[in-house]
């Protein structure tokens, strides 16, 4: 073989490689996109016992964050931060039944972790209990109209949240929204562990 062959056939064989690797790239990515998928079903909450009684949301948005939450929630270092969101087209019920300050204390037993005066850093705990607008004309739901309110809860670091739980209760209850409080920092110590 002379040398001038020897260089056709490295040209010819440097082609057919180079087409042999579009190829599989082509067939790889059209895989990727268009072959099937492992659906993996939507995470809704924890699986506790107690986000099973009522309609229960939870998610983790900053996994690592959550060991500074845990850190600072165990050395009392957490702040309560918590209102109400009235009703626009009905009755406020709620202001009659439970105040912020009562549903501080139930976050606090819930922690059972002596909370610490003025922080500098700590673990922020923001939460909502939203009253459910029955009067409200769009809401057309009947099941969305039965339940009394939700508690939206954010466990928050510097602004940043790190996990989240929105659990409604379906009475004007005192004793049920304690529960729901209670299902909330369940929640949490789970997913921190």
């Amino acid at each position: 073989m002379t040398g001038e062959h020897r260089r056709v056939s490295q040209v010819v064989n440097n082609f057919f490689t180079l087409v042999s690797i579009v190829i599989i790239s082509i067939v790889m990515t059209l895989y990727a996109k268009f072959g099937p998928k492992e659906k993996i079903p939507p995470r809704i909450n924890s699986n506790l016992e107690c986000q099973k009684q009522t309609f229960t949301f939870d998610a983790i948005t900053n996994p690592t964050l959550l060991k500074d939450g845990k850190y600072y929630l165990e050395s009392g270092l957490y702040v309560l931060n918590g209102g109400f969101i009235k009703p626009k087209f009905g009755k406020f019920y709620l202001k009659d039944k439970i105040s912020i300050e009562e549903a501080n204390e139930f976050f606090k037993s819930s922690i059972s972790i002596t909370q610490k005066q003025n922080p500098v850093k700590y673990l922020n705990i923001k939460y909502e209990i939203i009253e459910n607008d029955k009067n409200d004309p769009r809401i057309k739901d009947e099941k969305r109209k039965s339940y009394a309110g939700k508690i939206l809860s954010s466990f928050r670091i510097n602004g940043k949240e790190l996990f989240m739980v929105e659990t409604e209760f379906l009475q004007y209850d005192k004793n049920e929204i304690k529960d729901r409080i209670d299902c909330i920092i369940k929640a949490f110590k789970h997913n921190a562990r």
